[in-house]
């Protein structure tokens, strides 16, 4: 009888071939950096990349409490073996604060009062990456840095405000860029690619 019930828990936490270990489902508030949001729009929208000649599938996404540090794990095959707790350590020993998991797959497990347990927010690799910032946002994961300014800006200078924006995305989106690369997410091939293509 031992046996069979060994064998039904091993089929039940093989059965989706993910192993989450050592993961433990953050809760709180949290607000997400930019560039904690551009690596979780990176997770989500994996399988739109090729890696080692797969098209990877998210697995899980960690983030530290302060809503900076962040990693994640993909699948590029059937079968995905992990364990977070190792990650989840050097998360809080880089960081000082707690660090926990995000997300699996493409749905936020993070329990802030608004995405709970019983209604956990999912996102879709299709979603573009304003939508999944005003999804983020309207979770509450995204703070509203925009309402820390109290004077309104002249017209005049609205488009030198717009160009300054898009350079400051330009230099996240490089840095994350380089991130990936470094972490071995990107070949050197991919890297240039998206580079080219985002200072053209």
């Amino acid at each position: 009888m031992k046996k069979i019930l060994g064998i039904v828990v091993l089929i039940l936490l093989c059965g989706e071939n993910i192993s989450y270990a050592g993961a433990v489902n953050g809760i709180g508030e949290l607000k997400m950096t930019d560039r904690a949001v551009n690596n979780f729009i990176y997770y989500i929208k994996i399988n739109k990349q090729i890696v080692n000649g797969k098209r990877p599938k998210p697995s899980s996404f960690i983030i530290s409490k302060n809503g900076d540090w962040s990693w994640y794990w993909y699948c590029a095959y059937n079968e995905c073996w992990h364990n977070d707790k190792p990650k989840i350590e050097e998360c809080e020993r880089a960081t000082g604060v707690s660090c926990a998991r995000f997300a699996m797959r493409r749905t936020i497990y993070w329990d802030n009062g608004i995405n709970t347990k019983k209604k956990r927010a999912k996102f879709s690799s299709k979603m573009s990456d304003s939508e999944i910032r005003a999804k983020l946002r309207e979770l509450g994961f995204i703070g509203n840095a925009s309402t820390t300014t109290t004077t309104t800006p002249k017209i005049t200078k609205k488009k030198e405000v717009k160009k300054l924006k898009n350079n400051e995305d330009i230099v996240t989106k490089l840095k994350d860029l380089k991130d990936l690369f470094d972490s071995g997410v990107l070949t050197e091939d991919e890297f240039k690619k998206a580079k080219k293509k985002l200072l053209n």
